[in-house]
């Protein structure tokens, strides 16, 4: 029997079944009642205008409903209505279903073969929805005037569907962003009407059939990202002469660029980036005369740009970056009519950047980080007045920025440091409205700060290492919404401006190595949003401000080299969240305060100050002879009356503290019974034996937000009991709401389980799950780093990837945890890994949304750059942090702290790598590799390495989500074997 004849005696079978199970009357109104019962929205709404009526006809009014003639449905579109639940197999009912769109929801369960029914449609679209296991193909065989067929994102698995083969009138089939696997078949080069073929983001491999070629009617070609080819582009792609948009991106690709792609003169975008490609660009893509947009980066091209590229006068973008292309940027690049984008970073391009680049008036993105490049800035970069990126930053130019650019209104971004740039800054560079980010650091630029600044966007501004002089001057207060103020190493003079206290959302400030005078403004003290602040290596006096521990975020305090006088505010002893002190060699005097925060601090933070005397109980030599100065002049008026005074007073105060500690004990006893435990499940344990494990030996770690004990209960559970202060609201519940919200409500196997809590009015007890291995920060970092040998790092960083993944994707709404970090990924007894710690953990309601935070939050070393400089996060910003701790796995460095003042991991790796003599990506991870690993599989680490520089892209919109992160690090390419149990 062939092929044919099976499918024909299937589809009869089918629908001899579906004939049999709906031999009862239904009406199409009772079929959409179904649908709205079992595809509800969040808390039952959804559909709401859905009612029975009496009405033959009243269905039809129905919203994303339309019927024909005899009050049929024909038309059903439910789309973005974040719909819930499964398709009922009643949707079989409405056979004369001409289009079906039930896209952008959140729909799961398997597709019901009662759909083989649907016969009449021409429009299936289910895309964006959370579909599973394989696609059912065979419901297809019926749906001969099926013209387009989109799955896209879903999660189907499984071979892609062959019935469709059938479908003669199919024209758009999109079945990419799911996980398909296996290989593509060779007979959809049967599929002649297509026109679209979206095969993107799935597991496919194999080779790309060369049979794709057959496809003569195909305008739009998608087959690449996350897909993991053998092999290269087959040459035959070149005979798909309607061919529009060919799209290979990211699939494994190996081998040269074919020329004969230069035969598809109709194509306007060309993708081929994050591949494997190698060998020069072909010359003869010239012929591409209709190209507009050419994107070739991360590859391993060599050579230089092709001359003959002048042709291409459509072209508006061009992206060339982290190749090995060399040589210089032609002269033709300027003249492009249309040019918008132009971004040749990491590479080794040489000489000058075109003279006339800019003049057409257009261009909208520049950058060419971490070339070779020199000569000066083309002064009509931003003629047009539309230029929003300005990146230049690690070259070699020289002379000033061109005047003009501070007229350039629309600059969002001005990222030039690291050149030899020199001459005064443009006062108007200091008055963009636009600007959120410039980086004027590590040039030679000199003169003063204009003293008219302004700029409601601008989130970071950095000018350190160049030699300006001058006051700062008062305007710096008008940048509302600066978060990070740089102006270290120059030659700065006068008083820290009172308007610095204007900033209310700064988070970061360093104004050392200059010099300054004067004292440190006391309303400092008043900008809670601080984290960092370092004015070190000036000439400051005075007294550090009273009411410091206002700064309830602050980790970082660097005062050193000043002439700073006065006690040590004793109140620093409760900024928990301070980490780093440095107060030596200054004039401070008296005894260092005992105890709290404290204990954290080296005894080098108060080296240099030698009026200074450590805790008690230990001897002062300079309290001592402030005593005996003051024993000599009163020693002759000691007399009886005195001494009896004295005893009478010690008696005294001991009575007090027998009462005190009375009264105390009393309170203690008291408030235990207040105390309640809220559990989420079962637990065989009471308020009072949590309280008994809060002793200082069974504390096992530290934090800004508490103190975490371990917890032995009476039924042999091991608890980890973290211990929070206070009991408010917002931020200075120290992440209470933020845990229980969160953890209290999910479950995954990766990430941590609370168990409950314990609370009374003054303190709340957090129960978790007792991890014995600690956190991955920790072992990594420690001592027995060097026995996490690679096939554990590569699990659990599958591990915690599908926790994060569990929260940005199937959490409604999606979780973004704000400080993913090695430190809040816990190991059990097995090394499996855990996320932990939601106390900063937000909740956003629209996936691809982003939300503005009134402050930073997070930890040093993984904040990703557009929360850094823009206070907006979204779940791009946890895929950055997630980037940071697969680098902290591959090299087994801390994210900071190892590479030298305001260098972290990330940009220490990317340094790293640029200054290769021969770059490769096996000389990249040598480069970087932990040496204390004693084996490992090359090729897995260049994988994992690859997808960690990924994550930490400075563009949020070039990181991957968490979605494709778990499928990469789950189907790693087949010459880099799985060291994972799938």
């Amino acid at each position: 029997m062939g092929a044919y004849d099976t499918c024909n005696v299937l589809q009869i079978s089918v629908t001899l079944l579906l004939t049999l199970s709906t031999c009862f009357a239904y009406t199409d109104l009772d079929a959409l009642m179904k649908l709205k019962s079992s595809m509800v929205g969040a808390k039952g709404s959804g559909l709401e205008d859905w009612k029975h009526s009496l009405s033959p006809f009243g269905h039809c009014y129905f919203s994303g409903v339309s019927c024909d003639e005899n009050y049929r449905v024909v038309s059903l579109n439910v789309s973005f209505l974040h719909l819930f639940g499964k398709i009922p197999p009643e949707i079989g009912l409405l056979k004369k279903l001409v289009n079906l769109t039930l896209a952008n929801n959140s729909l799961t369960g398997k597709l019901p073969i009662q759909m083989a029914n649907l016969t009449s449609l021409k429009n299936f679209n289910i895309s964006n929805n959370v579909f599973q296991g394989n696609f059912p193909g065979e419901i297809t065989l019926g749906m001969t005037n099926l013209e387009v067929l989109d799955a896209y994102n879903n999660n189907f698995t499984g071979p892609l569907p062959v019935e469709v083969v059938n479908l003669k009138n199919l024209n758009h089939l999109h079945l990419g962003g799911n996980y398909f696997t296996g290989e593509i078949p060779e007979s959809y080069s049967k599929i002649v009407s297509l026109e679209y073929l979206g095969l993107n983001g799935n597991a496919l491999t194999g080779k790309i059939p060369a049979s794709l070629s057959l496809l003569r009617n195909l305008k739009g070609l998608y087959i690449g990202y996350f897909n993991t080819y053998q092999g290269g582009i087959p040459p035959e792609i070149g005979l798909l002469s309607n061919l529009q948009r060919l799209d290979m991106a990211s699939c494994n690709l190996s081998g040269e660029i074919p020329a004969s792609l230069s035969n598809l003169t109709n194509l306007d975008s060309l993708f081929l980036q994050r591949n494997h490609l190698t060998g020069h660009i072909p010359p003869e893509l010239s012929l591409l005369v209709n190209l507009q947009s050419l994107d070739l980066s991360i590859n391993e091209l060599t050579g230089e740009i092709p001359g003959s590229f002048a042709s291409l006068q459509k072209i508006t973008l061009i992206h060339l970056f982290d190749n090995q292309l060399r040589g210089p940027i032609p002269s033709f690049v300027g003249d492009f009519p249309d040019l918008e984008v132009l971004q040749v970073w990491g590479n080794n391009f040489t000489l000058e950047l075109p003279e006339n680049l800019g003049r057409n008036g257009k261009l909208l993105i520049l950058d060419v980080t971490s070339n070779h490049l020199t000569g000066l800035i083309p002064r009509d970069i931003c003629k047009g007045g539309r230029l929003k990126a300005l990146i230049l930053m690690q070259n070699f130019f020289i002379g000033p920025i061109p005047e003009g650019l501070g007229d350039c209104k629309s600059l969002i971004k001005i990222r030039i440091m690291k050149n030899y740039l020199n001459g005064t800054i443009p006062a108007g560079i200091f008055n963009l409205p636009e600007a959120n980010i410039i980086e004027l650091n590590d040039n030679l630029f000199t003169g003063e700060l204009p003293s008219e600044m302004s700029g409601d966007a601008l989130g970071k501004l950095d000018v350190s290492n160049n030699m300006l002089t001058g006051r700062i001057p008062s305007a710096i207060g008008n940048f509302t919404d600066l978060q990070t103020l740089s102006l270290q190493m120059n030659h700065f003079s006068g008083e820290l401006p009172e308007e610095i206290s204007n900033l209310k959302l700064l988070s970061t400030i360093n104004i050392s190595a200059n010099n300054l005078t004067g004292e440190i403004p006391p309303s400092i003290v008043g900008r809670d949003s601080l984290t960092s602040i370092d004015f070190s290596r000036n000439n400051l006096l005075g007294e550090i401000p009273r009411g410091i521990a206002k700064l309830i975020d602050l980790s970082i305090l660097n005062v050193s080299l000043n002439r700073l006088t006065g006690p040590i505010p004793n109140e620093i002893r409760f900024m928990t969240s301070l980490t780093t002190l440095d107060l030596s060699y200054n004039d401070f005097s008296g005894r260092i305060p005992a105890g709290g925060q404290f204990l954290v601090f080296k005894n080098s933070s108060f080296a240099g100050n030698p009026n200074l005397c450590p805790p008690r109980p230990a001897p002062c030599a300079y309290l001592a002879n402030l005593a005996k100065s003051s024993g000599h002049r009163h020693a002759a008026s000691f007399n009886t009356s005195n001494l009896i005074i004295t005893v009478i007073s010690l008696v005294t105060v001991l009575l007090l503290i027998v009462v005190t500690v009375y009264r105390m004990r009393k309170k203690r006893l008291q408030r235990s019974r207040a105390w309640k435990l809220t559990a989420f499940q079962r637990l065989d344990f009471k308020a009072e034996d949590v309280l008994e494990c809060l002793k200082e030996e069974c504390i096992i770690g530290k934090g800004g937000a508490g103190i975490v004990y371990r917890g032995s209960m009476p039924d042999g559970l091991d608890v980890a009991i973290k211990r929070l202060v206070g009991r408010g609201s917002g931020r200075s519940d120290h992440g209470f709401s933020a845990e229980i919200q969160t953890l209290g409500r999910i479950r995954h196997r990766n990430i941590v389980r609370m168990l409950g809590y314990v609370s009374n009015k003054d303190t709340n007890l957090l129960l978790y799950e007792y991890m014995p291995n600690g956190s991955l920060g920790e072992l990594l970092h420690g001592a027995k780093g060097g026995h996490l040998q690679w096939e554990t790092r590569y699990k659990i960083a599958v591990e915690a990837a599908r926790g994060l993944c569990y929260l940005h994707h199937d959490c409604s709404p999606l979780i973004i945890h704000r400080d993913v970090k090695s430190n809040n990924i816990l190991l059990d007894s097995n090394f499996e890994a855990h996320v932990a710690d939601f106390g900063l953990a937000k909740f956003l309601q629209d996936a691809g949304a982003s939300e503005c935070m009134s402050s930073i939050a997070g930890s040093y070393g993984y904040i990703a750059p557009e929360y850094a400089y823009t206070l907006k996060v979204d779940e791009k910003s946890d895929v950055y942090s997630f980037g940071v701790v697969l680098l902290e796995l591959i090299a087994g460095r801390k994210p900071v702290g190892e590479f030298g003042e305001g260098v972290d991991i990330v940009r220490w790796v990317k340094k790293t790598i640029s200054e290769l003599s021969q770059p490769s990506n096996a000389a990249s991870v040598m480069a970087v590799i932990d040496p204390r690993l004693s084996e490992y599989p090359l090729a897995g680490v260049i994988h994992l390495f690859k997808i960690a520089m990924m994550c930490v892209e400075d563009e949020s919109s070039a990181r991957p989500t968490m979605r494709e992160v778990v499928h990469m690090l789950t189907n790693p390419p087949q010459s880099a074997p799985s060291l994972v149990a799938l």
